[in-house]
């Protein structure tokens, strides 16, 4: 029935496998997610048009500059990235040269800036770009592959939400092992398909769905992931997966909802000694 339909915009695996894709049991509204045979990748079966237009909700420019808990939240956040990035660098914040990618409107940089790191960012859309730069943050607004920053120029380059909406991350990986200096990070988050959330939640999991996600189209595991940085020439210096979430409040009886919060919570330190957390965090070294 969807061979009919409008041509997927992801069409091969985007980790670069050669093995082909098959249908998985995750039917969306697009079809069923494909699964790569190697690596096990997930990719959306979306349309190219309706890809780029999920994409124009980042075109905001209020961004994801947080206020009130969700600020406390992000500095809290921050702070321990940037002491894991101390620690594996061997650096003192105010050493540390950082490129954010896919920065919004900079409240991550704004952030780490308040800690002491020199931090830059890259963001394509143009609005948030444009109101990060008017607020004097140095963000350079366009693809990190075509604003060619000097080379070994940054310890650290984080992507923080980004490779789920890309139909070929390798480029961009490339492009961040070119600016990084020798034995510098790439910091990644994002969602894993092979946690417990995923498998209990399937298509009912919002973070597959490109409506509630704009541009996501391209789901990572730490097999995936692995293999990622390896044809980047990257190596896997830390990975680490939290959270589980078996239902969303207003899908079930509050009555049977609380009871199955309290397990999802009582499973996340479980979930992060099995790699089964849904929230998944690499630290790639060049």
């Amino acid at each position: 029935m969807y061979a009919d339909g409008p041509q997927p915009y992801v069409k091969s695996c985007p980790v670069g496998c050669q093995s082909g894709l098959e249908d998985s049991d995750i039917v969306l509204p697009e079809g069923p997610l494909q699964r790569c045979i190697d690596c096990g990748q997930l990719v959306s079966r979306c349309s190219e048009d309706l890809y780029w237009k999920s994409m124009d909700e980042f075109d905001d420019p209020n961004g994801t500059w947080p206020s009130g808990k969700a600020a406390e939240r992000l500095l809290r956040h921050t702070k321990q990235i940037v002491r894991k990035i101390e620690g594996l660098l061997g650096k003192k914040g105010s050493e540390i040269r950082l490129l954010d990618v896919g920065c919004s409107n900079g409240a991550f940089i704004s952030a780490a800036q308040s800690l002491g790191v020199r931090a830059a960012g890259v963001e394509p859309s143009a609005a948030p770009a444009q109101a990060a730069i008017a607020s004097g943050l140095e963000v350079h607004q366009g693809f990190l592959q075509d604003i060619h920053l000097p080379e070994a120029s940054f310890d650290v380059v984080t992507l923080f939400e980004v490779i789920e909406h890309l139909k070929d991350p390798s480029s961009l990986f490339k492009e961040c092992h070119r600016v990084l200096q020798r034995g510098g990070l790439l910091v990644i988050r994002t969602g894993n398909t092979d946690s417990w959330t995923a498998h209990c939640r399937k298509d009912r999991w919002e973070y597959f769905s490109i409506s509630e996600h704009g541009g996501h189209i391209s789901f990572f595991n730490p097999v995936s992931m692995g293999k990622l940085a390896e044809r980047s020439g990257f190596s896997v210096e830390r990975l680490k997966t939290h959270r589980v979430s078996f239902y969303q409040k207003g899908e079930i009886p509050s009555l049977i909802y609380r009871p199955m919060k309290f397990l999802a919570e009582l499973l996340n330190t479980p979930s992060t000694w099995f790699g089964k957390g849904h929230e998944l965090q690499a630290f790639l070294r060049k």
